[in-house]
């Protein structure tokens, strides 16, 4: 009988132990399984605000941009995560401390952070012309430099679009390295000026000069979304 009861006691030890080494083994798998899950990757957040126009390889240097180790589902679509991009590009607009640095932060110089108007022509073959018009025509006064916009004529009862996606790249004097109205915006006194420089090639910029003798030039703002990022050319507009 003795003998009986310290099998069963023996037997159940034996369980036990079986049953905490299944669930030591379950829950270092859920543990494992939960790492899995888990992608982390790098990030690149800003130390200190970043004035607009400063270089990527500068703000490096300079420590102001770190790598940081965040979930991805953390980070915006368009953070950078690798920081090679930023070379020979500067900030688009003034960028605070703590932001992530995405695709949109730095640009091309030829993009918006270049100093002079001349630097801001992205292309040799190409040239800048100025036309003037009121709010009315162009678009309350809201273009920045950098957007894109189309340009239409009025005249004699009918209108027309002459070009489209034409980059805007000053209004005033200010481009948008030297735009001073915040977040890469002209400043009230740039805007009310209603002088706005496009960059067109030659042929278009006669094209624009020769309609705005002609009669009004209206412009029209493209969304971010729908301009053509990265065209080096203004496009004829069909239909008219």
């Amino acid at each position: 009988m003795g003998n009986r009861r310290t099998l069963i006691a023996a037997g159940a030890v034996v369980l036990a132990a079986i049953a905490g080494l299944l669930v030591f083994v379950y829950v270092s798998g859920a543990d494992n399984r939960a790492a899995d899950k888990v992608d982390m990757v790098q990030a690149f957040v800003a130390v200190n605000d970043i004035p607009k126009g400063t270089t990527g390889d500068s703000a490096l240097a300079d420590g102001l941009i770190q790598a940081d180790e965040v979930l991805r589902g953390s980070v915006p679509p368009a953070a950078v995560t690798d920081s090679s991009v930023l070379g020979g590009k500067v900030a688009s607009s003034t960028i605070q401390a703590k932001q992530y640095i995405t695709d949109a932060s730095f640009v091309a110089p030829a993009e918006g952070g270049g100093g002079s108007l001349a630097a801001a022509i992205g292309d040799g073959a190409r040239v800048a012309v100025t036309v003037s018009v009121d709010a009315e025509r162009g678009v309350a006064g809201q273009i920045a430099p950098g957007d894109r916009v189309d340009i239409a004529v009025v005249g004699d009862g009918s209108a027309a679009y002459i070009l489209s996606d034409v980059k805007v790249l000053s209004v005033g004097q200010e481009t948008a390295a030297s735009a001073a109205g915040g977040n890469g915006e002209p400043s009230v006194d740039a805007a009310g000026t209603g002088l706005i420089t496009f960059e067109l090639s030659p042929d278009d910029a006669l094209a624009v000069v020769a309609a705005n003798k002609s009669g009004s030039l209206y412009l029209t703002l493209k969304p971010i979304a729908g301009s053509t990022s990265g065209r080096e050319s203004s496009v004829a507009a069909s239909g008219g």
